[in-house]
């Protein structure tokens, strides 16, 4: 019997290396879980579409497969897309942060499972990385005009870092406590909704599952992996992992680029 029945791995920076691929040593190391009995969860910022070529590379696409994708908002069947676990935004509270936004002149985006919606018409490289690296299809609308029943993944403000610096240091206190806010990189902000993180949707999840947490393991290396490597039973930081989730890790794998992922599931998962 294995020491861990599920493990959970974010995906950029993890289990993908700086070339946004996986390793087949990394490859083998997951398909040697599954073969195991045991199940491996992808948790990633990342919406279904932009995490499919990862789920069907590993051929994480079988019936009783998930994933945890926009930072925690939702959970989908990978086998169907269905939700299973739903934190969405509101309308309304899309167009509360769009006028906190637009005060600081930063480029705003409001993401749902329909695609990116922005008001932006002069397109810069940064306005097209959320749908272009995420092959989502991208709206131009006037957001105030759009169905007030549209509910919203995240809201992403993507900019150069001065003004992102600037937005942050604006955000009035009471929006931090409404609010999931994520700065995973220094050149963009995500809100979420409260409820929505990576560790406390993966506890939903494996409470769905009926599994311990003492017999979770989870690995990941940015801001937004930290309450999920704390919470597991082994929380695992990559060696390229950010000082907040070194700080929470239980222990400390190689980088993405040195097939760290392999050597964390060889070594703690499989005690080789």
């Amino acid at each position: 019997m294995t020491k861990y029945d599920l493990v959970a791995i974010d995906i950029d920076g993890t289990l993908v290396n700086d070339l946004h691929e996986i390793t087949p040593a990394v490859a083998t190391a997951v398909k040697r879980i599954v073969d195991s009995g045991s199940r491996v969860v992808l948790c990633t910022g990342r919406p279904y579409p932009g995490a499919k070529r990862y789920m069907e590379e590993l051929e994480l696409t079988q019936e009783g497969d998930y994933i945890i994708n926009y930072h925690g908002a939702l959970v989908q069947r990978t086998d169907t897309g269905e939700v299973v676990i739903n934190h969405q935004l509101t309308h309304d509270e899309m167009l509360e942060w769009q006028a906190i936004v637009d005060a600081e002149n930063v480029s705003f985006q409001a993401v749902s499972e329909d695609g990116v919606f922005t008001e932006a018409v002069d397109f810069t490289p940064t306005h097209l990385v959320e749908p272009y690296v995420n092959t989502m299809s991208l709206h131009v609308r006037k957001l105030s005009e759009l169905n007030p029943d549209q509910l919203y993944s995240k809201f992403i403000m993507k900019d150069d870092v001065a003004r992102i610096d600037k937005l942050a240091a604006a955000i009035p206190d009471d929006m931090h406590e409404r609010f999931t806010i994520i700065r995973s990189m220094d050149d963009s902000i995500e809100v979420l909704h409260k409820e929505a993180s990576k560790g406390r949707t993966l506890k939903e999840l494996i409470d769905h599952l009926g599994i311990p947490r003492e017999r979770i393991m989870t690995i990941g290396d940015s801001g937004n992996d930290i309450d999920m490597v704390e919470f597991g039973g082994l929380g695992v930081a990559m060696g390229n992992a950010v000082p907040e989730v070194l700080a929470v890790a239980d222990v400390v794998t190689s980088t993405n680029n040195e097939d760290g992922v392999a050597e964390a599931i060889n070594r703690y998962f499989f005690g080789e």
